[in-house]
């Protein structure tokens, strides 16, 4: 019987050491998976989050303009703050004091956005503000405000807008060149996953409204990839693009809803249910993806 018993709790014993050994060499509990999702906005400061085939829309937030992280893990929002949260809404962070057009670089560490027509650049957790363009003008047609900020998928350079016209400068502010400059109304560009190409908006279909066009990286080669109101173009991960689609009901009130088309504006197909104003889409990877 002594034996037996002293056996047994040998047997305890080394079992106890090894669930020890075991956390001690990093072992931890499994984290849940976490879903892809899309973010978007409605009109009234209101963001939600949806899954990438439309289902389960959820508001989430107060805000405008969400863009996840390209990692997933986090979305920023702009209005009355910068802030960043989970995607689920939780762990709100401010960072900022007003704002709008942010978004993150490739690597999830630094935030771009705009405030008063300037460009400025910070970390993720909205420390070193760094100011990457010069402040526009205060009265008459200002030629020299800068909107739109995006990030190619290296992280080195930055496409943004000033005027109707589209540029380029390095991530660092330097090197600020000019890609487009047609007498068009030209906003809104994002680089294409690849790096090789710029998708943006435009009013150049001459039907008084925008449509999204692309573009080789040094402005050549044009061609639109819509032929109805549409804007806000942004990237999926497969490189199939989310964008608004605008339309106007029976009594010409002006509706927004998010749809989704290949890379070279083939099979669009809408998300979102019309009777929900859907703008500002951004996807945002999942753990599971």
């Amino acid at each position: 019987m002594l034996e037996t018993r002293t056996r047994l709790l040998r047997a305890v014993a080394i079992t106890v050491a090894l669930s020890a050994l075991i956390v001690g060499c990093g072992g931890e509990p499994e984290q849940s998976p976490r879903p892809a999702k899309i973010a978007f906005a409605d009109d009234w400061q209101s963001v939600f989050v949806m899954n990438p085939d439309g289902t389960e829309v959820t508001r989430i937030a107060e805000g405008s303009d969400p863009s996840f992280a390209p990692d997933g893990s986090k979305i920023v929002v702009d209005g009355r703050s910068i802030s960043t949260m989970d995607p689920d809404g939780s762990n709100v962070v401010k960072l900022a004091d007003g704002g709008y057009h942010a978004t993150f670089s490739p690597d999830s560490t630094r935030i771009a956005f705009v405030r008063g027509g300037v460009i400025y650049v910070m970390n993720s957790d909205g420390g070193e503000l760094k100011q990457l363009t010069a402040p526009g003008t205060t009265s008459g047609r200002d030629l020299t405000s800068s909107q739109h900020p995006a990030f190619s998928p290296d992280g080195s350079t930055i496409v943004f807008t000033r005027a109707d016209t589209i540029w380029v400068m390095a991530s660092d502010g330097t090197g600020q060149r000019q890609l487009l400059m047609d007498g068009y109304f030209n906003s809104e560009p994002v680089f294409t996953p690849d790096g090789a190409r710029i998708v943006f908006t435009s009013n150049r279909g001459g039907k008084d409204r925008s449509e999204i066009y692309v573009m080789d990286v040094d402005g050549d080669h044009i061609r639109p990839l819509t032929d109805d109101s549409t804007g806000h173009p942004s990237f999926a991960p497969d490189g199939t693009i989310l964008f608004a689609r605008f339309t106007r009901d029976s009594a010409l009130v002006s509706k927004a809803e998010i749809w989704v088309m290949n890379s070279d504006g083939s099979n669009p197909r809408r998300l979102t249910d019309p009777k929900q104003t859907a703008q500002h889409p951004s996807w945002g990877k999942g753990t599971d993806s």
